[in-house]
């Protein structure tokens, strides 16, 4: 029988998993719109036209901006045709809103999107030992890699466990199946020597960046820590922020993805031999969807204006960040076009006992829920139709989390350390990892066979009579079903069976990098400034530091 969750641990629980409230999220400074003129070329397609057609659509933007009274207007491309429109300052969301809606008054444009600050959906990390295998109750190890139904030490069977090593006895996993983690960054980590390729910075705002500078070619995490004297010193920027420690989320999520293992030390990864391709889009407070949107597009081998052309493109995309707008136009397309090069977006579902925050409630995305040891929905995880599947993301009432990489630092990179995580942003990189087993196992799998294959092999989400049912009324300990919590239970070893059985298929173009922008049109929508005549008048969860 699943425990009952005492009334002070689960007000305390509560606390720190709605430490960022869907209103503090709406409430943060907006930078900027984006923006889709109709029948726009896409920005790869517009080096091709001649300069008389590059220069009517200079003209269109030009008389768009001034109809809709903006002056003092920074264009750049943003996803596949769009612009973001950057005012120089950051916008409160009344303005913000008030802009597009005029923008959206304008014939010529197709639709308007805040581009809005996503936050990290994580919940918080407990003490740790460092060991694969079975010690103790009080010290599982990585139980969470182990077959399911573990009851060692008398704890509760491990229903909700993947299965990971059951499916190791078919695919270890190899270097091919790329995994990028667009995240916080990384940080040295002595699991991870040898495990990250060449990733890339697209943290935009320097204000948040916390490295000194812009978009550039180091992934580094510098920590995203806010302190109480980021918030007095530049209010504006930070007052909507969560005071905390820096998360090294992006660390973490490399650590359970492709950890090296069977190397006599520290903890084991899902890929034994995988390479992680670290994209930084997050700094203080979170990330923006324009800086999300472009590491997707950058991640999958895609030309982004300004940036080289990756050189190792990822079919997996691993996103833990959300918001609790609808999934929108930009999201969306660029969903749409990653799955046209054979690349799938797995996307952790958020931590707010509600609906799925977005990309993970986005069409063609695996978007996952959080379970707890016993197979049970964790209390703090979102449910909801557009869940696709569920996995462990490790529920303080029953279990001890999923133990990984860390780093002990409270605002800059210390000690490289270990770990025990809780939240839906550890569930993802469970199924992005098996997503990884599978391409290993069969690199021709399409887009679909991936996300049918997770979902027809799922086992069924376990049963307690003693709980109800998911719902709006029932959410914090309750049993899930396939229109809540997605398909069913992650089987990962009968996802590589799947894989392993798959009929060929086409798979991604051949030719999946985009192409090059012309230096006229880069200069023209990514630098210039447009100077007008001036016209009048989740909850984002905690985390604590781990002990030394």
């Amino acid at each position: 029988m699943r425990c009952c969750l005492a009334a002070g641990l689960r007000a305390l629980l509560a606390a720190s998993l709605a430490l960022g409230s869907v209103g503090v999220a709406m409430a943060q400074p907006v930078d900027g719109l984006i923006v889709k003129f109709k029948n726009a070329p896409t920005h790869e397609r517009m080096a091709a036209l001649s300069a008389s057609v590059r220069s009517a659509e200079t003209e269109r933007l030009h008389r768009v901006l001034q109809a809709a009274r903006m002056t003092e207007v920074r264009s750049r491309p943003a996803g596949r045709a769009a612009q973001h429109f950057s005012f120089g300052r950051q916008l409160p969301p009344a303005e913000a809103q008030a802009m597009a809606e005029r923008l959206r008054s304008q014939p010529d444009v197709e639709w308007v999107e805040l581009n809005a600050r996503e936050r990290l959906l994580q919940a918080a990390p407990v003490p740790n030992d460092l060991y694969f295998s079975f010690v103790s109750g009080a010290d599982p190890g990585q139980w969470w890699l182990r077959p399911p139904g573990e009851t060692a030490g008398g704890l509760a069977p491990s229903y909700g466990a993947p299965g990971v090593q059951n499916a190791w006895s078919l695919e270890l996993g190899r270097t091919s199946a790329v995994v990028a983690v667009l995240d916080t960054g990384i940080t040295n980590h002595p699991d991870l020597d040898g495990r990250t390729l060449d990733g890339y910075d697209f943290v935009s705002e320097r204000e948040y960046a916390n490295d000194g500078n812009g978009r550039d070619s180091d992934p580094g995490d510098p920590g995203d820590w806010v302190s109480a004297l980021d918030v007095a010193n530049e209010p504006v920027l930070y007052q909507d922020c969560l005071i905390q420690d820096s998360s090294w989320h992006g660390t973490i999520i490399t650590g359970m993805v492709a950890a090296a293992t069977n190397n006599s030390i520290g903890v084991a990864g899902i890929n034994w031999n995988g390479r992680v391709l670290p994209v930084r889009v997050a700094g203080k407070c979170g990330a923006t969807v324009a800086d999300i949107v472009d590491g997707m597009r950058w991640a999958a081998g895609l030309a982004v204006a300004g940036a080289p052309l990756n050189a190792n493109p990822a079919r997996i995309i691993n996103i833990s960040f959300g918001g609790s707008a609808p999934c929108g136009n930009l999201y969306q397309d660029t969903i749409d076009e990653l799955a046209s090069h054979g690349a799938v977006v797995v996307a952790a579902a958020g931590n707010e006992q509600t609906t799925p925050t977005r990309p993970a409630s986005c069409a063609g995305v695996v978007g996952v829920a959080a379970l707890a040891r016993d197979g049970i929905k964790a209390g703090y995880s979102n449910f909801g139709a557009r869940v696709v599947i569920s996995t462990l993301g490790g529920d303080p009432a029953i279990d001890d989390g999923l133990l990984t990489v860390f780093n002990t630092g409270l605002e800059s990179p210390d000690t490289a350390s270990y770990g025990r995580m809780f939240g839906t942003s550890f569930s993802a990189p469970i199924v992005s990892g098996a997503i990884s087993l599978m391409l290993s196992a069969n690199p021709r799998l399409s887009v679909p066979q991936i996300i049918g294959g997770l979902q027809t092999t799922a086992r069924p989400h376990v049963q307690a009579g003693n709980l109800p049912f998911c719902s709006v009324n029932d959410f914090e300990a309750c049993v899930c079903t396939t229109s809540t919590c997605g398909a069913g239970v992650l089987d990962a070893e009968a996802a590589v069976r799947f894989a392993i059985g798959a009929p060929l298929d086409a798979g991604p173009p051949a030719d999946s990098g985009g192409g090059a922008l012309g230096w006229a049109w880069l200069t023209g929508l990514a630098l210039a400034v447009l100077v007008l005549a001036r016209a009048s008048g989740p909850r984002r969860a905690g985390h604590k530091r781990l002990a030394e």
